[in-house]
């Protein structure tokens, strides 16, 4: 609730919540529930979009992908007819409300969102076309095993297993480790 010069009094919903035209309004929602706002703000008739990519983690039982939300809690929403209120969004679940500068509710033009979804389907496109999180040419650390802190570059992968330039003893040598005992460097 935003506050006045009154403290006693809260201040209306100013006249930017009605919906005019058809901008794209910054929706912050409750911690991991980005699934759940867009759910029920699709089922008001507000059109939703959260961009997402797939990320690849490493677990006990190796190398898997989940889906990951691009701006963590924060989505984009439009009204889906004319003249549709923006004001139900702040009590939708899974929503804390529209992302606000004072007075004036956060906004992106069409531009902005065509530029967003095209990164996303890149990113899309991309992995789609990876089926393990290492690709040659990429910095990597040992993260287990006797040879664990060294660090290297992806020369092939298979599988199972990671082919890893070591520089040992002053020289460059190729040696196949278990993808679950990789990780990306930090400074990739």
């Amino acid at each position: 609730m935003v506050m006045t010069a009154d403290p006693n009094k809260p201040d209306p919903s100013p006249p930017s919540l009605v919906a005019s035209g058809s901008p794209w309004y910054v929706c912050f929602t409750k911690p991991r529930q980005e699934a759940v706002a867009v759910r029920k703000l699709e089922e008001q008739g507000y059109e939703v979009f959260l961009p997402t990519f797939v990320e690849w983690i490493s677990g006990p039982k190796g190398w898997r992908t989940r889906r990951q939300a691009m701006f963590p809690r924060y989505g984009f929403v439009r009204c889906g007819r004319p003249g549709q209120s923006v004001a139900p969004i702040r009590s939708t679940p899974g929503v804390t409300g529209l992302v606000r500068f004072g007075f004036i509710l956060a906004t992106l033009d069409e531009r902005t969102v065509a530029a967003i979804r095209s990164l996303v389907e890149r990113l899309e496109r991309t992995a789609q076309n990876r089926s393990t999180p290492f690709a040659a040419g990429d910095v990597v650390e040992i993260r287990d095993g006797p040879l664990k802190g060294l660090p290297g570059i992806v020369s092939a992968v298979a599988a199972e297993r990671v082919i890893v330039l070591l520089s040992l003893l002053g020289r460059e040598k190729p040696v196949a480790i278990p993808m679950a005992h990789v990780a990306r460097s930090a400074g990739s």
